[in-house]
């Protein structure tokens, strides 16, 4: 009986639509939407592809940064050979299975273990630039619940402490955040200090 090795996390493209923008050489920015993303290219739906060798920086929600060269071109984007080193592959690596896990269905973060931290006041930076303090309820490695008296919108990108997150729901007296980067395990628990 043969055994097949599970993959590393991230290899296998996942085939998924994530919003972001991308610099090209010279200063040129764009929006853009990926078609399919793993460790080793991202497929990029865009408006001007640049030429082959060019290098990119994408920033795609949910993702961060990642850079890379161009590798080809098609009518409506072109294939990205990604370049990350080891310790942002590792991350990377946990964001796309993350990512698959969504396209799988798998939308309800709460099943994650979640902790209340030892220290629980945190300042929320709105897209505007405005500080408002908040309190957190729980956390998890993707993301967490905050007491405010001030709720930005459903989707607005925050910075939670240090955090940068996207606001995802409402709750009683809150809002629930989503990690744009998740915490590491080996770094995760009550000591954290957003």
């Amino acid at each position: 009986m043969h055994i097949q090795p599970e993959p590393e996390p991230g290899v296998q493209p996942i085939q998924i639509r994530v919003s972001g923008r991308y610099l090209l050489p010279g200063g040129a920015e764009h929006v853009c939407e990926t078609r399919s993303l793993s460790l080793a290219t991202i497929e990029v739906l865009a408006p001007e592809a640049g030429l082959p060798g060019d290098f990119v920086t994408l920033y795609l929600d949910d993702v961060g940064p990642v850079a890379g060269a161009i590798r080809t071109i098609s009518a409506d984007g072109f294939t990205l050979a990604v370049e990350v080193g080891p310790e942002r592959r590792a991350r990377f690596a946990a964001r796309l299975d993350w990512l698959a896990g969504q396209a799988r269905g798998q939308a309800d973060q709460r099943s994650d273990p979640r902790i209340v931290p030892n220290v629980r006041a945190v300042e929320i930076r709105r897209a505007d630039g405005r500080v408002v303090p908040g309190m957190v309820i729980d956390l998890s490695m993707t993301g967490a619940a905050i007491a405010a008296t001030e709720v930005p919108p459903v989707g607005e990108a925050v910075t939670v402490g240090k955090r940068r997150a996207t606001v995802v729901r409402h709750i009683e007296n809150g809002f629930a955040a989503t990690f744009r980067l998740p915490f590491r395990p080996e770094t995760f628990g009550q000591h954290i200090v957003l």
